[in-house]
This record gives C-alpha cells, structure tokens and sequence, in this order.
C-alpha cells in the first residue's frame, strides 16, 4: 500500500495507548493483581452463587453465604498446615544442626562413590551456594519482609471478590453498554467463552495440586520423610508458578531429608521421587489436565512469563497464563489481530498454511491498523460534498 495512505493519527493513537497502558499497569499494580485475581477466584466461585441464588433474592446475602462456604473449609486447611508448620519450626535450632551433619555425610558420599575429596566438595559448595540456593532464599526473605503488603492484598481481594459477585449484572450490561447493539450478542459471547476458559483452566490447575499433592505424599511417606502431607502440599501449591514451583517444592524435602535422615539414601531418594513426579506431572497430567484449557502454544506461554514477571515479578507469572489465553480469545474476534490469534494458539502446526491462505488478504495484517482505509476517506469526501451543498446560493 502507498506511504500516503499512511494515517498518523492511527499511529499517534497507537502509541499514546500502548505508552499509557504500560505505565498503568506499572504504576498501578498495587490495585490491578489484586483485581486480576479477585476475577479469577470470582469464576471459581460463581457457580456457588448461582446455586444460592436459586433460592436467595439478594445478591448481598448470597454472596456472603458464598464467602462462608469457601471460607470455612480453607480455614481448616490453612489452620492444619500451620500446626505442622508450627511443628517444623520448633524444631529448627535441631534441623540446622543435623542439616551440617547431613552436609557432611553428603561430601563423603561423593569422595567414596566418586572419588572426590571432602575438602574439593565443601569448595565447590562455598564458590556455588549462593547460586544455588539464592532463589529460594530471595523468594522466602520476600515473602516475609512483605507481610503486611500480602495481607494488603488478601484483603483487597476478598473486597473485590464481594462487590464482583454483587454487581456481576450490573459491570455486565456496563461493558456491553460500550458497543453498538449489533455487537452486543458477540461481546457476550467473548465474556462467556473467557469465563468458561478461565473455570476450566483453574478447575484443571487445582485438579494437578490434588493429584500432585496425593502423589508426593505417597512417595514421602514411603520413603520415610516426616510431615509427609506438609511438604507435598506445599509442592503442590507452588506449581501456580509454572516450570519453576515444583522445582522449588521439591527442594525444601530434600533439605529438611538431608538434615533428618540417617543415610544419604533418603534424600537421594526424595530428589529420584520428585523428578519422577516432575516428569509425570510435565508430560501427561499437566498437557491433559490443563493444556487443552488455555489453548496457547509453549512458546507464547514462555514468552508471557517472562514479560509478566519482568511487569508484576511472582504475581505476573502466576497470571501470565490466564492473561495470555484472555488475550487470545479477544484476538480471535478481532479482524486485524485473528492472524495473531492463530499465531498464539496451540494448534499452530496443524493451522500453519493459514497465513497465506484464509489471511492473505490486507484486513488482516498489521499495517491495517496504521493505514488510513478507503472507507475512511470516502466518508470523508462524503462528509466535505456534503457540507459544500448545504452552503446558501450567493
């Protein structure tokens, strides 16, 4: 297409918007992760409402009966794991010591099966520590030191999660206000297929914790670890964090085996039982449970991770998912950007001659956005003719 069709207007807008979002979403999200996540947890929820709102009028009052329902049994989850947690701690002064024990019959594991001195392996592990064990530490001393923030934010999200629920009609018909009626039926049905891919990816996330958490704490308590459900539980947990949480699960039993156990054949035998699991987790249950849900391919899912934990650290990781799925769907609804849709979806081997076929034409390509269209132009010659008909004959 010609440069002259060019409109400066449509890339002054574009990068205005791109330039102003990128600053809300830095500056503002001491206030957006908090709504992210009181949407996601209000999708878990919503069924719950619909089910009292069967029978209760008031949406107030069902929404309260909602937050109890979930509220009771998290509370008698959280208060068990915190007993055991309260367990471990008591006994950490004893844990650190027999930690240096465990260290120790390590390096003379590795000088007798490997033939490497003690002195060379508590080298290696002086020059390579902080390596090693900087992440983990960094996460827990940030968790800690940012108590009150995440309390903060545990209570803007229920806040959210109770107005959300409350006024779901009224934020409903307030975005479908936005558009034309004609547009309406497709917005809503955006809304709903969003709405639909979120329960299901989050339905199928917390059915690998299950999974994950049953898994490990038969392999713990086979092996022999104490607090077994504790640690499998918390492994669990962290899979939330995509690639990196059940690595990060895992090390924490294999520590506390190495401070605990009498032999080496312990905590070998955590790390064996947690690569194992990793690998069922990676290749069958995690694909099957919760691939089919999202929809988007390993690299765009890559891709995300990284830009949202360079924009929200933790907390964009544990969203970049959801977040980029959303984003797909809108893509697919919209002309110019579908190609990117396909481009981000996870059958893009199977729909890859689509770019040169069914795409091939302009309205699909970037630049669409950028140029200045005929339509436009012709409306606005219409418009100019227009106005010099109406001027008073002289």
């Amino acid at each position: 297409m010609a440069p002259k069709n060019l409109s400066l207007h449509n890339i002054a807008y574009f990068l205005v918007i791109a330039l102003i979002g990128t600053l809300i979403l830095i500056e503002g999200k001491f206030f957006i992760i908090p709504f992210f996540f009181a949407i996601l947890l209000s999708v878990i929820v919503l069924p719950i409402q619909h089910f009292y709102d069967r029978f209760i009028k008031t949406h107030a009052l069902s929404t309260i009966l909602t937050f109890f329902t979930i509220l009771l049994p998290l509370t008698a989850i959280v208060g068990f794991f915190s007993f055991q947690v309260s367990n471990v701690l008591s006994n950490l002064s004893n844990i650190s010591g027999r930690l240096q024990q465990g260290t120790d019959n390590l390096f003379l594991w590795l000088s007798q099966y490997f033939h490497i001195s003690v002195e060379d392996s508590q080298n290696f592990l002086k020059e390579n520590i902080s390596g090693i064990v900087a992440s983990p530490i960094s996460v827990i001393q940030s968790t800690f030191s940012s108590f009150g923030i995440i309390l903060l934010n545990i209570v803007l999200i229920i806040l959210f999660m109770f107005f959300m629920l409350s006024y779901r009609i009224a934020l409903k018909n307030f975005m479908l206000m936005q558009f034309e009626p004609m547009q309406r039926s497709g917005v809503a049905a955006v809304m709903v297929e969003i709405q639909k891919m979120l329960r299901q990816y989050l339905n199928g996330l917390l059915s690998v914790m299950i999974i994950l958490a049953v898994l490990n704490s038969l392999g713990l308590w086979i092996i022999g670890v104490e607090y077994p459900i504790l640690w499998a539980s918390l492994a669990a947990f962290l899979t939330i964090i995509p690639y990196i949480g059940t690595t990060l699960g895992g090390g924490l039993p294999f520590f506390y085996a190495l401070a605990t156990a009498e032999s080496w054949q312990q905590p070998a035998a955590v790390i064996l039982m947690y690569v194992t699991v990793q690998q069922i987790e990676g290749n069958l249950i995690t694909p099957y449970v919760v691939g089919s849900r999202v929809r988007i391919n390993p690299l765009i899912a890559i891709i995300a991770i990284l830009l949202m934990n360079e924009l929200w650290g933790v907390s964009g990781i544990v969203l970049a998912i959801p977040i980029a799925a959303t984003i797909k769907i809108i893509f697919d609804r919209i002309a110019p950007l579908k190609a990117v849709g396909t481009l981000m979806s996870s059958n893009i081997i199977k729909d890859q001659d689509k770019f040169l076929s069914e795409y091939n034409e302009s309205h699909f390509r970037f630049s669409s956005l950028l140029l200045r269209r005929n339509k436009e132009k012709e409306d606005i010659a219409k418009a100019d003719n227009n106005t010099e008909s109406d001027k008073p004959i002289q």
